[in-house]
């Protein structure tokens, strides 16, 4: 993980450590990243070349339009990435 993204957890998180989503401009994890903790309403996605799931408690619904039905759910229990493009729009971390 990259040492800005390490920090930003650090940062967004506090004390509870919520599941997290990082989505990177680039493929393979590159570029600008949006990092997004929220645990209310869905959550837009800037950045769709790759992304990292931190699974630590929370599920992950995916959309694919903004606010949308959840197409896919990011596991609470474990991580995933995946390091080519993806048309998700929104996240919404169920907490």
């Amino acid at each position: 993980m990259a040492a800005a993204t390490v920090a930003a957890l650090g940062l967004s998180t506090g004390a509870a450590f919520a599941s997290t989503f990082v989505a990177y401009e680039g493929p393979y994890f590159t570029g600008r990243q949006q990092v997004i903790t929220a645990c209310w309403g869905p959550q837009r996605i800037n950045f769709h070349g790759s992304y990292k799931w931190y699974g630590t408690g929370q599920t992950g619904d995916m959309s694919n339009v903004f606010g949308g039905p959840t197409v896919f759910a990011l596991p609470s229990n474990h991580n995933s990435e995946q390091g080519t493009g993806f048309g998700w729009q929104s996240i919404s971390i169920i907490c």
